[in-house]
């Protein structure tokens, strides 16, 4: 990685938080108009709030990407899969009887649930159905588990069960259920139970103070604002700073805030903050890597696609890493591309470039870029750069072999889609969950004081920022993250 010199660098000025004093300006260059020639370094009419932080602007635009409730916590019910399969508890079957159900004899198979009936017919979900057995009799209650008696559906005397399918922790489905003329029986019907999950909000809260010679201080050189409009008091620049930071930092929590109950504030309430993605993904689809492919992306997605969505169908999901994490995207593909003998058109590739040293011949510009990989079974990934994973001033954790932050390679896939429309992730506003306010000495925003009443006898102002939020994803199992695993 380069660095910049001390021999290159001619004037270092100091940082400082939280209050503007004019010996800030005047370190920084800003209150000295002669300094300046035409503008400034930072044009905020070319910046937006949301510019560096893509999950807050994906989800103030997608529809029910932000809900506001009364409350900070709320519940969901999430239904998971419509029947799943029982588990052998142990076997109860005598030692010495290793040929189960030879000779068309019945067998006993101990499970933990009572859910199946006479007639069902349950297998161990081997590739060959040759092991479907039928329940012939009324389930009975032994210990911590229930007892089926069962026989093998063949004819053949010789056919028997490898007593291997009912060690602990084997599982067994029902398949269907079928009876004789004249029957009176009927199967047996699973019901799934919604899950029911909670979460809950957390509290920022952010200050600024400006001194009165900083917020009187006029600069020759006017600043842009978002809306374009030019300003030459420092406090306008400050306040575009302090919102800036404002955002930012709301970003950081969505990602990175850990929940807790336990930890005091300095009045000896708790903080009561809120889970972000990242604590939220760690029990989703989880797999940590050391080198980055294309089957190791179509192996993951499978992963999370199996059996949930049909191919072709809705398997487009969104990956959000960082700028090394990108490159290493491009190179997988790249390398597969090259590895699976695809011939690159130089027409695609390449584009002409006319520079004043080409003369008459024909200057090219070549490369390209992958952003999006698609995939068999109508599987698409497409990435999105994540600038918080690219932080140098909150990532000290470096890759030894790339010297890039080890979370700059971290992919985080967000499935955003959810029944009805509506997002599958979503920002929850508390309401009249944010407020700010000025606080003023014999300075305000606007100017001195002239009369009237003040919070303070300080010639300086403050302002208090407080919002009350959480983040909310309905179905964890459709995300998950690619983690570089090092050694």
């Amino acid at each position: 990685m380069a660095t910049l010199g001390s021999r290159l660098i001619t004037k270092e000025t100091q940082w400082h938080a939280n209050m503007t004093e004019q010996n800030h300006l005047g370190a920084a260059l800003i209150a000295k108009p002669y300094v300046f020639t035409e503008t400034m370094d930072k044009l905020f009419s070319a910046q937006n709030y949301y510019s560096d932080n893509p999950l807050s602007s994906i989800l103030t635009s997608v529809k029910s990407g932000e809900e506001t409730i009364t409350s900070t916590e709320w519940e969901w019910e999430l239904k998971g899969a419509n029947t799943r399969p029982l588990v052998v508890i142990e076997n109860v079957e005598p030692t010495s009887n290793t040929t189960l159900g030879k000779f068309k004899t019945t067998f006993k198979i101990k499970l933990d649930e009572n859910w199946f009936v006479p007639g069902d017919e349950i297998s161990p979900g081997t590739s060959s159905k040759k092991y479907l057995c039928r329940i012939q009799d009324e389930v009975q209650r032994h210990g911590d588990g229930w007892v089926y008696t069962v026989r093998l559906m063949s004819d053949d005397p010789q056919a028997f069960l490898p007593v291997q399918y009912l060690r602990p922790g084997q599982q067994w489905s029902k398949f269907f259920s079928q009876y004789g003329e004249a029957a009176e029986q009927s199967g047996s019907t699973q019901y799934s139970l919604p899950i029911t999950l909670r979460n809950k909000m957390g509290k920022f809260r952010k200050k600024y103070k400006v001194t009165d010679y900083a917020s009187t201080e006029v600069l020759r050189v006017a600043i842009p604002d978002t809306k374009g409009n030019f300003h030459k008091s420092w406090i306008k620049y400050a306040e575009v700073e302090f919102w800036q930071e404002w955002y930012r930092e709301l970003e950081r929590g969505r990602w990175y805030s850990r929940s807790t109950e336990t930890v005091l504030d300095a009045n000896g309430r708790p903080i009561r903050s809120y889970p972000g993605i990242q604590e939220q993904l760690e029990d989703s689809h989880i797999h940590r890597y050391s080198f980055l492919t294309t089957k190791l992306i179509e192996e993951y997605l499978m992963d999370i696609f199996y059996g949930r969505v049909k191919p072709g169908k809705g398997r487009s999901i969104k990956g959000f890493t960082g700028e090394y994490g990108m490159l290493a995207f491009h190179r997988a593909v790249t390398d597969w591309m090259n590895k699976s003998g695809f011939i690159r058109n130089v027409e695609v590739f390449t584009d002409k470039l006319s520079r004043d040293y080409t003369g008459n011949t024909i200057g090219l510009e070549a490369g390209f870029q992958f952003v999006r990989y698609n995939m068999a079974n109508g599987s698409s990934l497409e990435l999105i750069h994540n600038p918080l994973y690219d932080d140098r001033t909150i990532h000290h954790e470096i890759d030894p072999i790339t010297g890039f932050p080890v979370e700059s390679q971290r992919i985080t896939f967000l499935d955003f889609s959810g029944e009805n429309g509506k997002s599958n992730i979503k920002i929850m506003n508390k309401q009249d969950g944010f407020a700010f306010t000025y606080i003023n000495g014999l300075f305000g925003p606007y100017g001195p004081i002239k009369g009237g009443t003040s919070a303070h006898s300080g010639a300086y102002y403050e302002m208090h920022c407080d919002k009350t939020e959480g983040l909310h994803i309905h179905d964890i199992t459709k995300c998950g993250e690619l983690l570089l695993a090092r050694a």
